[in-house]
């Protein structure tokens, strides 16, 4: 971008003539755009790393301009005439998109990077549930979605079903279903993200539900204990607004029956244990 007034075009080499005075187009005055997340959470509300979903405001000084997107990761709004501000959504999928302001002869151009959830894990939220003399243990708690950089409010989560894979005292629940979810998607219904923290990332509204059942007589009645194991491949879906439903990588639900009487479920990175003998609890 060329900047300063008109210009006068000296003569070529070696020519004795009067000097040109056709005027070259230049800018008047540098542009430059400044952006702002719509979310305040993460603190740098002028980062250019994005969650899908993600809004942000883009304004350019000197304005107005007319505005152009380069890149299928992100739309604008307003996306035609001139404005001196305009809306960048990002789109549901991963890649770059880079916004140009034209304006007075001069242009300006950023660049977002749009990223999409990769992960996630879980928090407890409330006690554990046990019943006193039974080796079984459960917890809620809150899903969080990452990488923590970006924030996902315009992401929906759900849970797909499966059926329960069993070894030893844990076979009684073989093929079980973990969610009983209506047919036909038999899934669970879609959650809303709801607040960003930067040491957590963003979390899902409501809690759910991670508990081993009791294999009653399978499992035995003192020390020792019938061990067994039971997971549950968990796949669950993501989705911004209308668009189609997306696999985060599958994570297990675990639970395991010790010989001691002990029982661990573990889920999303977070266990939780109770031994036969602690006292009955809930969640």
């Amino acid at each position: 971008m060329s900047c300063g007034g008109n210009k006068t075009t000296p003569p070529a080499k070696g020519d004795g003539g009067t000097p040109s005075k056709t005027p070259v187009k230049t800018c008047p005055k540098a542009c430059t755009i400044t952006s702002e997340t719509f979310r305040s959470s993460p603190a740098n509300r002028a980062r250019t790393k994005i969650g899908v979903g993600e809004e942000v405001t883009l304004t350019v000084t000197p304005g107005p301009a007319t505005w152009t997107v380069a890149g299928a990761a992100g739309t604008l709004t307003p996306n035609s005439g001139s404005h001196s501000s305009v809306t960048l959504t990002a789109q549901d999928v991963a890649g770059s998109v880079t916004i140009t302001a034209n304006a007075a002869g001069c242009s300006c151009a950023i660049t977002f990077t749009v990223v999409e959830p990769a992960n996630w894990t879980m928090k407890r939220v409330s006690g554990i549930k046990h019943a006193n003399g039974r080796p079984d243990c459960g917890w809620q708690g809150n899903f969080y979605i990452h990488p923590n950089d970006v924030n996902f409010y315009n992401v929906n989560i759900r849970e797909k079903d499966s059926q329960a894979v069993t070894t030893g005292s844990y076979n009684v629940f073989s093929g079980v279903w973990h969610g009983n979810y209506p047919p036909p998607d038999q899934a669970s219904a879609w959650l809303s993200l709801t607040s960003h923290t930067d040491a957590d990332g963003t979390k899902a509204a409501g809690t759910d539900s991670v508990y081993s059942g009791d294999p009653a007589a399978a499992a035995g009645a003192a020390v020792p204990f019938n061990v067994g194991t039971m997971h549950f491949p968990i796949t669950l879906q993501w989705k911004v607004g209308t668009g189609a439903a997306k696999n985060f990588p599958i994570v297990r639900q675990e639970h395991e029956i010790y010989a001691n009487g002990a029982c661990e479920s573990r889920k999303g990175g977070n266990t939780e244990r109770k031994l036969f003998s602690e006292p009955t609890s809930s969640y």
